[in-house]
């Protein structure tokens, strides 16, 4: 397995890629021969701006609720040349909340989501092991299932 991690620094106000890409690559067996299938998740982060600012002696429920999750991209190569791209989006792999508002919370959010590059590796590895049996699925459509014996 390879992978490389990137992270950048960057983002805006309502949801952005992160500038940190996760990478995972893969060899799949099919009946027409191997598949080299590489998948690579760019990390997206959002934001949602909760509460309200208050004048000063009261206290604020001023907050920024934020999620990560991948916007990920396959590409595959089969034995016979044939390339199948597929565009997926994951569920959020990390999320919490901060105190007062998103835009001053940005480089904070990017470094707790930047700690949490093994779980986003993870998740990755997990959705390429899902998204396996898909892509037989394509794959079949296109040269024929496998004939028995």
């Amino acid at each position: 397995m390879a992978y490389v991690l990137t992270a950048g620094l960057m983002l805006a106000a309502t949801g952005a890629a992160l500038g940190m890409t996760v990478d995972h690559q893969k060899e799949v067996d099919h009946h027409t021969g191997p598949v080299a299938v590489k998948y690579r998740g760019d990390v997206v982060i959002t934001h949602k701006q909760i509460g309200a600012a208050v004048p000063g002696g009261r206290a604020s429920s001023l907050r920024c609720e934020w999620a990560a999750s991948m916007s990920i991209e396959r590409h595959a190569i089969a034995a016979s040349g044939t390339r199948l791209v597929r565009s997926m989006d994951s569920e959020p792999v990390v999320s919490g909340t901060r105190p007062g508002w998103c835009i001053g919370n940005h480089r904070s959010i990017a470094k707790e989501v930047a700690a949490k590059a093994a779980d986003m590796q993870q998740h990755l590895t997990t959705l390429a092991r899902e998204d396996e049996r898909v892509l037989h699925v394509e794959l079949d459509r296109i040269h024929g299932p496998q004939r028995a014996g």
